[in-house]
């Protein structure tokens, strides 16, 4: 038995294992019973085949040949213009010319010339033409319809049918007497499995993931057939050890050809797709040590702007009070501000259930049920279609907990197209909104630990204030004492007033200091220039400086990067550590100003940019004592001081991202270092455009979670 003969029989048994795996279904639809006849002519087609290989040239077997060649490509006219939306008077045209065509060909195999050279190129000429106007004219449909899905599906059909209906010619042309190797079975199967696939889902399978894998199967199936053959022409003989040997060969290319093969796929055929990765991934990395709310809306609507597969966005999270869903930010149309909990009830328990809102399912799910007559099921998919249309939205994601507690919803939508995304390509951005959703549950355990430092810290302070509070009222105690016992000396009565008037003001400052640093920070952050505010702050200390003889030296770097601060907060920063160095030189001296960009690293390894303030003086420097409880309220040196200067920058620079560094030695100075994060550029530009989406191979793929602190 030949290579062909057995090749037919495997081929036979498929074919018809297609047609059942389709026709056994439920929802038996026109176009499955369509498939089902065209996949089962196919299997007849090769049985044919096999038995010609088996029992040889028998007249009976021959003409059953040519008629399952005749029918199927009738089959499969018939089953392509069901494929297309519409009916036209070209598809028309179509079936009745390959209805005619395929009478007068099955007439003449009834005749004792079906095996005439006339006939037989008649046959070739009518598989040829009718294959390459139907499969030509679904080509041309999928660039008509208003679906992207529906469009990409037809294309995919149409070029894969190409492939199979070329080599379903030759695999005719043995009947014109050229003997080739049966190497067009295997496309015409392939054609075959992506045809079943494309009519048991509304959307085809992930063509992404499908084509790379035919590919992968397509390029091994090759190699491993041209070691063989390449082993029996040195050898003269098949033997096991050559499969073995050929297999070990599959084996250890397997790896490295399906990253190539569909890498290249990937960036050829579905360039879109391949983009989105991308920008899911960046986003993904970028996000995923965010613990500023704004700072992460931000740079999620940029990102999502970024990429050419978004017209519009929005970012909505829940308020504080838990009764509306408020607009964090958004890039395109505005959108609603809010959206009110009991209109949006049906949208927001989806999206707290399944995680995804798909407008085209909405609609296509609201038809179904009218149909069905399930009148509580439409209604509720006719609401989630009327409040993602009024939040101009295709698909929304929800932000959900760990107990499915929505935090909030990310809204986006392509307004090209009427189904821009395709099933897989939702569930990448759930993987995304998984993300966005874990960093704004951080970001509040993080403020809520935050809070918890600050009530410590108050705490600590309160024994600290008795005592600030506690000397200049003892001093104004006795000063009004003085005065309301001594009446002979008027004179000195002036002298104990400004003492009072004095106390008064040195307590107003410590009250004062400590509200600022007691209440919780209500900044307006927002990205500014450094060297603008540093600038503008030294202006406004230099007459200070020059009346105490210290002499101010600036060095600013020009390519800084804006950091996201509030700009009266850290002009406050920069002033509380200017004075101190001021105050610290009672003799004069000098103040090194710096500001220059800085490389490194956030928590969890991400690369990130810092801005570098450095304020250096030449006084007599901290003693080491006091370095470990510097930035401790109510910790000071000087008389006059009220030890909340630092605290406060500190918590300023802290709820900016960043830090702030000492250095210092005695007798040789004093180094403030204020180190703040850089604020978000442009996303995509910051990663390689290799495709490195395995998320076996990528650790930091996976979502991040902030444990809360222990009690």
């Amino acid at each position: 038995m030949d290579a062909r003969t057995q090749t037919s029989f495997i081929a036979a048994l498929l074919c018809f294992a297609l047609a059942a795996s389709v026709l056994l279904r439920t929802h038996r639809q026109r176009e499955r019973w369509l498939f089902g006849i065209l996949a089962t002519n196919t299997g007849l087609w090769y049985v044919s085949t096999f038995m010609l290989g088996v029992v040889g040239p028998i007249p009976f077997w021959e003409r059953f040949s040519l008629i399952c060649a005749v029918l199927l490509p009738l089959s499969a006219v018939r089953f392509f213009s069901v494929l297309v939306p519409d009916d036209t008077e070209r598809t028309r045209f179509v079936r009745r010319a390959s209805l005619a065509a395929a009478a007068v060909l099955l007439g003449a195999m009834l005749t004792p010339y079906y095996d005439h050279a006339v006939v037989v190129g008649g046959l070739l000429t009518y598989v040829t033409v009718f294959l390459s106007l139907a499969l030509g004219y679904l080509y041309r449909r999928g660039f008509q319809t208003d679906s992207r899905i529906e469009g990409a599906r037809l294309r995919y059909i149409a070029l894969v049918g190409g492939f199979g209906g070329l080599f379903t010619v030759i695999e005719y042309l043995p009947y014109a007497g050229v003997d080739i190797p049966p190497v067009g079975t295997i496309l015409i199967l392939v054609f075959l499995y992506a045809l079943s696939e494309s009519i048991s889902h509304y959307r085809l399978i992930d063509l992404y993931e499908l084509a790379g894998r035919l590919g992968v199967l397509t390029a091994l199936a090759f190699v491993l057939a041209f070691m063989l053959w390449l082993m029996r022409l040195v050898s003269g003989e098949q033997l096991f050890l050559h499969v073995v040997v050929s297999a070990f060969v599959v084996l250890i290319l397997f790896d490295p050809v399906r990253t190539q093969v569909q890498q290249w796929i990937s960036q050829v055929f579905f360039h879109e797709r391949f983009e989105l990765e991308r920008t899911v991934l960046a986003l993904r990395r970028s996000v995923a040590h965010i613990l500023d709310v704004d700072e992460l809306a931000e740079a999620l609507m940029e990102g999502l702007d970024a990429s050419p597969r978004f017209t519009q966005g929005a970012l909505y999270l829940l308020s504080p009070d838990a009764r509306v869903f408020a607009l964090r930010n958004h890039f395109g149309p505005k959108p609603p501000e809010r959206v009110e909990m009991a209109p949006a009830r049906p949208l927001l328990d989806r999206l707290s259930r399944t995680g995804t809102a798909v407008l085209e399912n909405a609609e296509r799910e609201l038809e179904e049920r009218r149909l069905l007559g399930h009148d509580r099921e439409a209604e509720t998919a006719h609401d989630i279609a009327v409040t993602m249309r009024a939040l101009q939205s295709s698909v929304c994601l929800g932000l959900r907990g760990e107990s499915n507690h929505l935090y909030g919803f990310i809204a986006v939508r392509d307004d090209r197209l009427r189904d821009a995304f395709s099933r897989e390509e939702v569930q990448l951005l759930v993987g995304l909104a998984t993300q966005v959703a874990v960093t704004v549950e951080n970001s509040q355990l993080y403020q809520q630990m935050k809070e918890k430092d600050r009530l410590a810290a108050l705490g600590e302070m309160a024994a600290g204030l008795a005592h600030e509070i506690r000397n200049p009222l003892g001093s104004i105690k006795a000063s009004a004492q003085y005065l309301s016992e001594t009446s002979d000396h008027p004179e000195d009565r002036g002298e104990f007033l400004d003492i009072i008037v004095d106390e008064v003001d040195r307590l107003n400052r410590v009250v004062g200091s400590f509200l600022d640093y007691a209440r919780p920070g209500h900044t307006n952050p927002e990205p500014i220039y450094v060297n603008s505010a540093v600038q503008l702050t030294l202006q406004f200390l230099r007459p200070e400086c020059d009346s105490a003889n210290v002499s101010l030296h600036v060095t600013m770097d020009p390519d800084l990067p804006k950091v996201r601060i509030d700009i009266e907060h850290l002009r406050q920063v920069l002033i509380n550590v200017v004075q101190n160095a001021v105050q610290a030189m009672v003799s004069g001296g000098d103040i090194f100003v710096e500001t220059r960009t800085q490389d490194g690293f956030r928590p969890g390894g991400e690369a990130r940019r810092w801005v570098q303030i450095s304020v250096r003086d030449t006084g007599p420097g901290i003693a080491p004592g006091l370095l470990p409880n510097l930035f401790v309220p109510f910790v000071t040196t000087k008389q006059q001081g009220t030890g909340l200067g630092l605290a406060i920058s500190q918590r300023i620079v802290s709820e900016a991202g960043g830090r702030i560094d000492v250095r210092s030695r005695e007798g040789y100075g004093t180094t403030f270092v204020v180190l703040l994060p850089a604020a978000p550029e442009a996303l995509l530009d910051t990663f390689e455009a290799e495709r490195e989406l395995d998320q076996s191979a990528e650790p930091d793929g996976a979502p991040v979670r902030l444990e809360p602190a222990e009690p």
